[in-house]
């Protein structure tokens, strides 16, 4: 996915995501290195993931969102936060600010479910 694919795809209403922050759905804490916190929540049937990274240094960071989240064909869709984007060899990478952090989401076709 570029950056540009990133801008262009067109975020829908937040119902769509709300489903990865019911009382249901799960939180895992994931390792994106020591400048970084992250979480991935999903909904309770595995099809909705909002990762939120955030960059807990006063400097900027770099993360690869992508090889936070599950894996799916659904595209990769920018919720909120403050930061850019880059492409690098075809990896989409968030730029982070000091302290800002980045909020992406993806909901998958029933049939991209994964299971755990």
């Amino acid at each position: 996915m570029t950056p540009s694919s990133l801008a262009e795809a067109p975020t829908p209403g937040g119902a769509l995501f709300a489903p990865a922050f019911a009382a249901e759905s799960t939180r895992l804490d994931v390792d994106a290195g020591p400048a970084l916190t992250a979480e991935v929540r999903s909904s309770q049937d595995g099809t909705v993931h909002v990762l939120t990274v955030t960059n807990i240094t006063p400097e900027a960071q770099e993360v690869l969102p992508e090889a936070l989240l599950p894996a799916g064909e659904g595209p990769l869709l920018f919720l909120g936060g403050a930061s850019t984007t880059d492409e690098r060899d075809g990896t989409l990478v968030a730029l982070l600010r000091p302290h800002g952090f980045v909020r992406l989401g993806r909901a998958l076709a029933p049939s991209q479910e994964l299971t755990a």
